[in-house]
């Protein structure tokens, strides 16, 4: 067979083949990744992945067996973007679900707890060269041979040579075919719209405004008319709003909005993007049907590009009423609350509210110092205060503070904030975490979450922290397990969410339960580290030693023990069981304790699991000193059970309030 009977495209592609340079690409297990074609191919079959999906995974397969700081993924992929860490998270997740386990159950990327991520499989670079004449991809027949010469032969026939009544036939067909396309897209709008029924409660995901190009970003566009429209929209009856905690993390301009949409569980999405030209911003809105993927209506706006808060506002009014409109809400003249008017000092908030959640020392500092300059900038800002509170907290528990400073600081900026405004709903909801963790004041706490849930009845925060104070004190769990699924159902994204719900079936002793809803936590974030521990408890309750012993040493390995420490803690296990680990934890925790560092509930926690009945009681004693927050889970904690039968133990549960 001859290159003539070839078409012209598969000549040319030929050609392309025979002059390019030699290929590499690298092999893993089952998948075959070629970065210079972007293809990721598992047993020869195509697997899809977003644009910065694959950049990550080119990075670390390239830098298999070495470590990749967080910092480095931020510059190589996401060099000319204004996103957060969370991004780098969630892609690796979504990759580990992509890639699975190998053979033998292991994972093909590593985290690095504090640190990045490790590609830990086995990569092989292979190279193919470059294609020379008569050569062809499998993609492509090939020449005949030998022995094909009695198969039939395969002639390109040009359209422009075919009969001129053929070619009407099959532009008449395309035509009518795409006709047919429209009509039905166009009756599949309208009736979407027409069956959005105003009493039928919907949910819609509001995400960060993209810019059409990476240059010039600015967080106060893309946050802030982001920030303004969920405001506008959260009061409207009918519509549950994910909240800017649960949406931010969207803000990479190739995020695809179906999946973001999926993602958070809503019925809606609406995706945005902006540009600055000529004095005034233009905003594109499209509200996307996350069932069908289609989208329903396109909203533009422009307005003048003077102060960033009036443009926000006027954008939010304007796309909010139009949007409001399109899914047969009731339109509202509320404008988005705006509680401060320095630009900066709203820069200030944001960054320190996305901080904050991260629970860890480093980030809550961190998110304590952008608290502090915003209020300074200005005095009178509310939700400054509130999250200010939060951080001092969230220092207090993470082992950072000394609860005795933190907390004391934390009621200070607290009554702040509601001497300046007491119907902000999440100063109520820290004001009430502040009377549970450490005042003990458990009625004047529920009051408070109760408060905040009047307030803002879709806060998935205000419902999140109901339910810890109505599990980990109070023991009422059923109460506690409904205010936590209405908490996933209002952001079903947030980890935090979904450990404290299995926080709270490990407390209500439903381990198997607790155990489930732990290892999807894990799975969603692997450094989230409570959720080992309680994952560790779990097991223990239930009397399955060896399964506990596994996830410790997945805690201990995640969170930085080196190989050696790996297999000190494997030999004392097979030795002495978990006794010997408890040994070898409670002389770690007096040497702490020595060294200025003591934690009095671990050091009362091993000496219980010990036999240790009297030094249990003296350090838990210690422990009521510091008003330790572990210490109002007396009630419900099942590694206090041996200490039940003693009258010690009753008093001190009657000393913290729990009686």
């Amino acid at each position: 067979m001859s290159l003539e009977n070839y078409p012209n495209f598969l000549l040319n592609f030929s050609e392309y083949e025979m002059n390019s340079e030699e290929k590499h690409f690298y092999r893993f297990k089952s998948f075959r990744l070629d970065v210079e074609e972007r293809q990721l191919l598992n047993n020869g079959d195509a697997v899809a992945l977003t644009p910065k999906a694959f950049d990550v995974l080119a990075v670390l397969v390239e830098q298999n067996g070495h470590l990749v700081e967080k910092n480095e993924l931020l510059r190589t992929v996401w060099s000319d973007s204004f996103v957060e860490e969370a991004n780098i998270a969630r892609i690796v997740h979504t990759l580990r679900k992509v890639l699975g386990e190998d053979e033998n159950g292991n994972k093909f990327i590593e985290t690095v707890a504090k640190k990045g991520y490790r590609f830990v499989a086995k990569v092989t670079q292979l190279s193919e060269p470059p294609a020379v004449a008569g050569e062809f991809s499998a993609a492509i027949d090939p020449p005949a041979t030998a022995g094909d010469s009695d198969l039939p032969q395969k002639t390109a026939v040009p359209l422009d040579s075919q009969p001129k009544h053929t070619t009407r036939i099959i532009l008449f067909t395309v035509g009518f075919l795409s006709a047919v396309f429209l009509i039905i897209l166009l009756s599949f709008n309208f009736q979407s719209a027409a069956n959005v029924n105003p009493n039928d409660v919907k949910s819609i995901a509001v995400l960060p405004v993209k810019p059409l190009t990476e240059e010039n970003r600015d967080s106060i566009y893309e946050l802030g008319i982001q920030d303004s429209l969920i405001n506008k929209l959260s009061s409207t009856k009918g519509l549950i709003v994910r909240p800017l905690s649960a949406t931010r993390q969207y803000a990479d301009i190739e995020q695809d909005a179906i999946a973001a949409g999926r993602e958070q569980k809503v019925d809606y999405v609406l995706a945005s993007n902006y540009q600055i030209l000529g004095g005034k911003i233009r905003i594109n809105s499209q509200l996307i049907n996350v069932q069908s993927g289609l989208v329903e209506e396109i909203f533009k706006v422009e307005e003048n590009n003077s102060s960033g808060f009036a443009e926000q506002d006027a954008v939010a009014a304007n796309i909010g009423q139009l949007l409001l409109k399109k899914l047969n809400r009731e339109p509202n003249n509320l404008a988005a609350k705006r509680y401060t008017t320095n630009e900066e000092a709203y820069r200030l908030y944001l960054q320190g509210t996305a901080l904050a959640d991260k629970r860890n020392r480093t980030d809550v500092e961190k998110a304590i110092e952008y608290f502090e300059q915003a209020v300074k900038l200005d005095p009178n800002y509310a939700p400054a205060y509130a999250g200010l509170a939060n951080a001092y907290t969230a220092m207090a528990l993470v082992g950072g503070g000394n609860s005795r400073e933190q907390y004391p600081k934390a009621k200070a900026a607290i009554e702040k904030a509601l001497a300046i405004d007491d119907n902000l709903a999440e100063a109520h909801s820290y004001s009430g975490e502040i009377k549970f963790i450490y005042e003990w004041d458990f009625a004047g706490a529920e009051a408070q979450h109760k408060r905040a849930i009047e307030l803002n009845p879709n806060s998935s925060a205000a419902h999140r922290m109901y339910a810890l104070l109505l599990s980990q004190p109070l023991g009422r769990f059923d109460e506690a397990i409904a205010e936590i699924k209405t908490a996933i159902d209002l952001e079903p994204a947030s980890v935090l969410n979904h450990r404290i719900y299995g926080q709270t079936l490990y407390y209500a002793r439903r381990y198997d339960e607790a155990i489930a809803e732990l290892k999807r936590t894990v799975e969603m974030d692997a450094e989230f580290s409570t959720a080992y521990k309680f994952l560790i408890n779990s097991y223990r309750a239930k009397g399955d030693e060896a399964q506990a012993f596994e996830w410790f040493v997945e805690q201990q390995t995640h969170f930085g023990d080196k190989p050696d420490e790996i297999q000190s803690w494997k030999t004392i296990y097979a030795k002495s069981g978990w006794r010997g680990v408890f040994e070898q934890r409670l002389e770690q925790a007096k040497e702490d304790e020595k060294n200025g560092k003591p934690n009095y509930m671990w050091l009362a926690f091993y000496s219980i699991e010990l036999g240790e009945r009297e030094q249990a009681f003296a350090y838990l004693e210690k422990a009521f000193g510091e008003r330790k927050w572990a210490m109002t889970t007396l009630k419900v904690e099942s590694r206090f059970d041996s200490l039940r039968s003693d009258p010690r133990f009753d008093e001190m549960v009657k000393r913290v309030g729990l009686k």
